[in-house]
């Protein structure tokens, strides 16, 4: 049989650590046998070493279902894999003449694996795992901190392994993982408070860890296994990524051997999903673990992740209990009267509602600054930059990475905590954090985490553990959520205290300019009085005496001076007709005026009624199909026809004799787009339409103007107020009047009055 060999040995190409596939390395660790099999239980892959444990060489296992290899084995897989996660209980085997533990479970790419462990004799007994686990209780009663537990865990794990050191590593944000805690023996140098950069776990890495919680390596000398298969199959490669027995990448087997590490046992502590830290044993010489004891590492691995939320939790609610207090101090005082940018600087709580060492507010334009904050005009440039898109909220500790003109306010600003309050360019608040300075001890330079050999052109860790101090500069202490939470519910409060004084504002601001319009239409009616009243007199005595002047037989008037009285004459009856039109456009507005069931007949019968004399003269005819009774005001209703006709009969075309039709229909309810109406209910649809001289179509909205007029004064008497009153009339009715035209065809006047209207 042709047999071919998968190991990966692509890592000369690989471009950094990031990029290489660690989940298909193509071979194990030596302590323990591998099979694959496909769904039919035929084993498709199996490790160079299966005589070990099988008796047979690969060519002898392969292509070959595990039934005729092992019956006792293929029996026992197949009960596994009926069990809900088989990997946790691996199951017992002898073949070869060795004991084995057995941990069979289905891979990403449909395979089973079967992983055969060699057993050794464990370091503890049962009673001694079980004494170890009681003792856990001990610690977390006696442990005053999250940090003092993990070095009671660290020594613990310890206890169970016998490795010569046990760390506990925590991730920051980034994923540099600082040495929280450590137990060792005493002949070697302490790690504790390292900090080992994100280069040292790759993403892929991080992955893994996330999805297998324990990983061990049992010599880091060791020869890998590689993985076979039949050389005319179609398998390229195999995941191993729940694979117990996984070669581990060379890179990282370097990165052990450079640390002087002989053997390791990995313990993921995942918190929420996300991984939070370590735990992380080292050996100097080789060491192998039996099952139980890893289970019981492990074990104390779950039992501080649990441990870890409770810490955190209990410390989140003192600095919630402490919060709490001075939110409430702040909302009451909230409540107090007067506004709260002139009591702004006796909010006592204020910076310690987010342990702040400054806060800015932005009120209505106004700054009002207490504690450290950056000056003035750099406190407004931060401002407008935050108010370009950052959101209601923007919280970070690092203002730096955000920032262009971090550099300027680092002392005041390097963690800001923004709120909006309404319009960002007014009204803002910033809580700010000054700058935290301190140094990093790095397990060697993380600058040169990862290089590649000159020599092999393959990638190559550190080799340097040294410390490595770094001063970090720009950051401040991270902001809490109970510290955001309640500056974000003191800025809601606070938000609505600016509305409430933006709407008192408002308020008085319109009670001011309701008190001036009160004034004004008083002034108005005033006017109107005058002009109404007091001026019909004047004109009047001009209209006497220039028509006395001209009748009078004993002086004798010069041509040229009579055509100057007449036209004295025909200015004041132009400006009589001004103030009756006038008097007429203010009383449409009258709100006193009542309205009664009105029969449109009867009205436009009366219209007909006084045109008459006028449309026998011109020859003309008024037309009009039955029309609805609506509730109006009689004499307005009166108005607004008398006006619209008498204008058809005035702009009639010369030569022809004036036709005036008027028609009505139902508008129902969705049928119509006009402003003002409500188009979900009926109208009556009242049309007026003349074949006169008309008008242009972009005159259509100005006719209704006051005192607009489409045609030439001398040609065409009247003031140009009529339209004007057919509109508010119509207005006043709950409807409007339209207008359309085209200059010599005529016109046509659509009135809508609501259908439906109640008293």
């Amino acid at each position: 049989m042709n047999l071919k060999d998968i190991s990966n040995r692509d890592l000369p190409n690989l471009a950094d650590c990031a990029s290489e596939p660690i989940h298909i390395p193509g071979s194990i660790q030596p302590h323990g046998v591998l099979l694959a099999l496909d769904g039919s239980g035929i084993i498709r892959f199996c490790s160079a070493n299966c005589a070990w444990a099988f008796g047979a060489e690969p060519s002898g296992l392969l292509q070959r279902p595990l039934a005729e290899v092992d019956a006792t084995l293929a029996a026992a897989v197949n009960e596994a894999l009926g069990r809900p996660d088989p990997r946790d209980k691996p199951f017992p085997h002898t073949a070869g003449g060795r004991a084995w533990e057995v941990f069979a479970g289905p891979a990403d790419d449909g395979s089973v694996l079967v992983e055969l462990e060699c057993c050794h004799v464990p370091t503890v007994n049962d009673a001694e795992l079980f004494d170890q686990t009681r003792d856990f209780i001990g610690h977390i009663e006696r442990s005053r901190d999250l940090q003092e537990l993990c070095g009671r865990i660290a020594a613990q794990v310890q206890a169970i392994t016998g490795f010569d050191r046990v760390m506990i590593y925590r991730f920051d944000p980034e994923y540099n993982g600082e040495v929280y805690a450590e137990s060792k023996v005493a002949d070697i140098e302490p790690f504790h408070g390292l900090y080992y950069p994100n280069t040292d776990i790759p993403p892929q890495a991080r992955e893994l860890y996330l999805r297998n919680l324990m990983r061990a390596i049992n010599d880091v000398h060791y020869e890998p296994v590689p993985i076979l298969t039949a050389g005319n199959g179609d398998h390229a490669s195999l995941d191993l990524s729940d694979a117990l027995l996984r070669s581990v990448s060379p890179i990282h087997i370097q990165y052990l051997k450079n640390m002087g590490v002989g053997a390791t046992l990995t313990i993921s502590l995942v918190l929420e999903g996300r991984l939070w830290g370590l735990i992380a044993c080292h050996h100097h010489g080789p060491l192998h673990l039996v099952h139980r004891q890893r289970q019981a590492a492990l074990m104390q691995g779950h039992f501080l992740t649990s441990q870890i939320r409770v810490r955190q939790v209990a410390e989140e609610y003192g600095i919630y209990t402490v919060v709490e207090a001075h939110l409430q101090q702040l909302l009451n005082a909230l409540q107090q009267e007067g506004d709260f940018p002139s009591r702004f600087r006796s909010f006592s709580s204020l910076m310690a509602l987010t342990h702040a060492s400054g806060v800015a507010l932005l009120h209505q334009g106004q700054l009002h600054e207490m504690g450290l904050v950056p000056g003035r005009d750099r406190l407004r440039a931060l401002f407008q930059w935050l108010a370009q898109g950052k959101g209601q909220q923007f919280v970070t500790s690092h203002l730096a990475a955000h920032y262009p003109d971090a550099a300027k306010i680092t002392r005041e600003a390097s963690g800001v905590l923004y709120m909006r309050l309404g319009d960002p360019k007014k009204d803002a608040i910033i809580w700010f954090r000054e700058e935290f300075e301190r140094t990093i001890r790095w397990a060697g330079d993380p600058r040169e985490a990862v290089k590649r050999s000159p020599v092999t052109n393959m990638l190559t860790p550190r080799s340097s553990f040294a410390q490595y101090k770094e001063q970090v500069r720009g950051h401040s202490r991270e902001w809490r959520y109970s510290e955001t939470n309640a500056a974000a519910r003191f800025a809601g409060a606070l938000q609505n205290q600016v509305h409430l004084e933006y709407l008192r504002a408002e308020e008085a601001s319109q009670r001011l300019l309701n008190e001036k319009l009160v004034k004004a239409n008083n002034e108005l009616a005033n006017i109107n009085w005058i002009t109404t009243h007091d001026l019909k007199e004047p004109i009047r005595k001009i209209q006497v005496f220039a028509s006395k002047v001209m009748g009078s037989d004993e002086v004798q008037l010069s041509e040229s001076l009579l055509n100057a009285l007449s036209k004295i004459q025909g200015s004041a009856q132009r400006m009589r007709q001004l103030v009756d039109d006038i008097m007429s456009y203010s009383l449409t507005d009258d709100p006193a005026e009542a309205h009664v069931p009105t029969d449109l007949n009867g009205i436009i019968a009366e219209v007909i009624d006084a045109f008459e004399d006028e449309l026998r003269e011109k020859g003309g005819r008024l037309e009009s199909t039955p029309l609805p009774t609506v509730p109006a005001v009689p004499y307005q209703m009166r108005q607004l026809f008398t006006n619209l006709v008498g204008n058809a009969l005035k702009f009639a075309k010369p030569g022809l004799a004036p036709e005036v039709r008027i028609d009505c229909s139902l508008a129902a309810p969705g049928t119509f787009h006009l402003p003002l109406l409500d188009r979900a209910q009926p109208y009556y649809r009242i049309r007026v339409q003349d074949n006169g001289i008309g008008f242009r179509e972009e005159q259509q909205e100005r006719i209704f103007n006051i005192f607009y007029r489409l045609h030439d004064k001398e040609a065409y008497a009247g003031t140009g107020i009529g339209l004007a009153i057919c509109k508010r009339i119509a207005e006043n009715h709950g409807g409007i009047i339209t207008a359309r035209g085209a200059e010599g065809e005529g016109a046509e006047f659509e009135i809508y009055l609501p259908a439906d209207r109640r008293e």
